[in-house]
């Protein structure tokens, strides 16, 4: 049995279209002087106190979804890590360490431009902070300014529609947005969870690690009709 090649590609912005998160992660904890098991524990702690009942375990949900702003969550995360711990930056300018020394994967960005060019739509589905904006569009500019702002058919950024990965919601709110149905919808993203998600909504998914991979499983499913396995993945699996 064989399913409809996609005609529309989403991708997730960190980690997909830049260098991984954990790198960002482990440059933020080096600046800050923060062991990362202290670290994610308060933001955990303060994502309970942002949201108790909701028993999500994303520890940056809050933020994500425009709940709380990036210096108030800043302030919320430090007063949780003291007295044992001060950072050595700002949390309240959290974006501004988060994206230091950031990389564009202008491999995959180039294929997703020419995809374009031969019909399919690309869109932008990602986990983001509204304070992170001017980051990734300065990021974005400076390494294809012949392709931003236009490379995108359609963006769906969490902290606009209160919606966050991997929750089903903000896939059918992107397929409402662009007009689509799942089954001509495809998701490139690094977590192996959103990827999860998408393929229970009936999308297509390439779990992303690495560009070569991820481009060579592109070819494969756009080429032609491919088995419906939904295990698609840049690296043989998610």
């Amino acid at each position: 049995m064989s399913a409809p090649r996609p005609t529309m590609v989403w991708s997730d912005f960190g980690g997909v279209l830049t260098s991984p998160i954990d790198e960002a992660l482990d440059r933020v904890l080096a600046a800050a002087g923060l062991p990362e098991h202290a670290f994610l524990d308060a933001v955990r702690r303060v994502a309970d106190d942002l949201a108790p009942h909701t028993g999500c375990a994303a520890a940056f949900e809050a933020l994500e979804r425009g709940r709380v702003s990036q210096a108030e969550w800043g302030r919320r995360v430090t007063a949780a890590l003291a007295p044992d711990l001060i950072p050595r930056i700002d949390l309240t300018s959290f974006g501004d360490h988060w994206y230091t020394d950031r990389r564009i994967d202008t491999h995959l960005l180039a294929e997703l431009h020419a995809l374009r060019q031969q019909g399919t739509r690309i869109g932008l589905l990602t986990n983001s902070v509204a304070e992170w904006e001017p980051h990734r569009r300065a990021l974005l500019h400076a390494a294809a300014p012949h392709l931003f702002p236009g490379l995108f058919d359609t963006v769906i950024a969490s902290h606009v529609c209160g919606l966050s990965k991997p929750d089903p919601r903000i896939l059918a709110h992107a397929e409402r947005v662009a007009g689509v149905v799942p089954r001509q919808c495809l998701l490139i993203d690094d977590v192996a969870a959103n990827c999860a998600a998408a393929r229970a909504r009936g999308w297509r998914a390439i779990h992303h690690v690495a560009a070569p991979t991820t481009v060579a499983a592109l070819a494969a499913l756009l080429a032609s009709d491919a088995p419906s396995t939904g295990d698609e993945s840049g690296t043989g699996g998610a």
